[in-house]
């Protein structure tokens, strides 16, 4: 949430990640971002692109939508590109590799890199998850031709992404401004999602008053003409050639990122130390690695159907990609498909309290063993 917090801290050097790309633009979600890397790439119809079994919907609709074919690929233990695989796979056709830094726990690169050299297939790293940390010694998102990253999964921002890249400049790629209506909205909206949590000290009450006077003189009707949108294909063609709002670039540009970090990792050991040893599961990652920054904290759960609805409804924040794209296929020695079942992802973003944390950990306890 945006609020007064997100400027404290100590003001450490910028870490590195995503915005050490050397070309960087900013879009208005990682999904944008994902379209736009394809439309650089001059990926078309008939072409394929090699993407993970374990996904969300967002990561393969951009293939699909320009006339692509995904083409899956399976995930190793540690959430790897399964390059094994790869070598045996028949290549023909292939154009791109999206591969996924899943977590936040940066994955090797390296060998993948030299894959794909050696085959001429353009790599995409998806840092949805990992904004900030190294891979192989190098910052995340440089590893690839062109990296996309998401904006909200690790800032307080109503929206935005970055497509980025270290090794080639972003030409062609226009953008097109918001209108000052839509901008003052997004800034609006910020502010008012941080007041109605409390997130301004000593304005909360004002701004409450102020929103939920603008709320009733509104009414519904916008937002609900809002809601189907993004429904229409032509509509998201004009959403991925917009820029971000002015407030989305600003806020992601100034807050203090050593705060990000420390509170994320700080968190995200809280689960650790609590889930550890917890009948039924087990952390995927139990010791986070010096360096990274976690998006979620990820749980193998053995026996998952009804504990994981216990714990949606009871307020934890909680996912999991349990929607797989039509046509995913099960493969040998995949973890993909396993992990879009059992692996839950629960929250440990900076804006979470100790208190919150107890909770969190207390609540998956009591629904999924002791």
């Amino acid at each position: 949430m945006f609020g007064w917090s997100a400027f404290s801290g100590a003001r450490a050097a910028r870490s590195g990640g995503v915005l050490s790309c050397r070309y960087r633009r900013y879009t208005t979600s990682g999904r944008a971002a994902i379209a736009l890397a394809l439309r650089a790439l001059a990926i078309g119809s008939g072409d394929k692109v090699l993407v993970p079994t374990y996904h969300c919907p967002t990561m393969i609709a951009p293939v699909a939508q320009i006339g692509a074919r995904p083409m899956f690929y399976p995930i190793t233990a540690s959430g790897a590109v399964d390059l094994e695989w790869l070598g045996r796979a028949p290549l023909a056709g292939v154009r791109a590799l999206l591969a996924t830094h899943y977590f936040g726990v940066p994955q090797p690169m390296s060998e993948l890199r030299a894959f794909c050299d050696g085959h001429r297939i353009a790599l995409i790293e998806d840092c949805a998850h990992a904004f900030f940390g190294e891979s192989d010694g190098s910052a995340v998102g440089s590893w690839g031709d062109l990296a996309i990253a998401s904006l909200p999964k690790f800032f307080p921002v109503p929206e935005g992404g970055v497509i980025a890249s270290g090794r080639r400049p972003l030409n062609g790629l226009e953008f097109a401004p918001f209108s000052l209506r839509d901008e003052i909205k997004a800034a609006a909206s910020a502010v008012e999602i941080g007041a109605l949590h409390g997130r301004f000290p000593g304005l909360n009450p004002l701004l409450r008053g102020v929103f939920g006077l603008k709320n009733r003189l509104r009414g519904d009707a916008a937002s609900a003409a809002r809601q189907g949108e993004h429904s229409d294909l032509s509509v998201e063609d004009r959403l991925n050639s917009l820029r971000p709002a002015i407030v989305a670039r600003w806020i992601a540009s100034s807050v203090v990122q050593s705060r990000i970090i420390e509170r994320r990792r700080v968190n995200y050991a809280a689960l650790a130390s609590a889930l550890g040893r917890i009948v039924g599961a087990r952390p995927l990652c139990p010791v986070l690695p010096d360096g990274v920054t976690p998006y979620v904290f990820p749980l193998y759960v053995d026996e998952p159907t009804a504990s994981y609805q216990r714990l949606r409804s009871a307020g934890v924040p909680i996912f999991r990609w349990d929607e797989v794209w039509p046509g995913t296929p099960a493969l040998d020695g995949d973890h993909g498909l396993d992990w879009a079942n059992r692996v839950f992802q629960l929250g440990c973003h900076q804006d979470l309290s100790q208190p919150d944390m107890e909770a969190i950990a207390r609540a998956v306890r009591e629904a999924i063993g002791v």
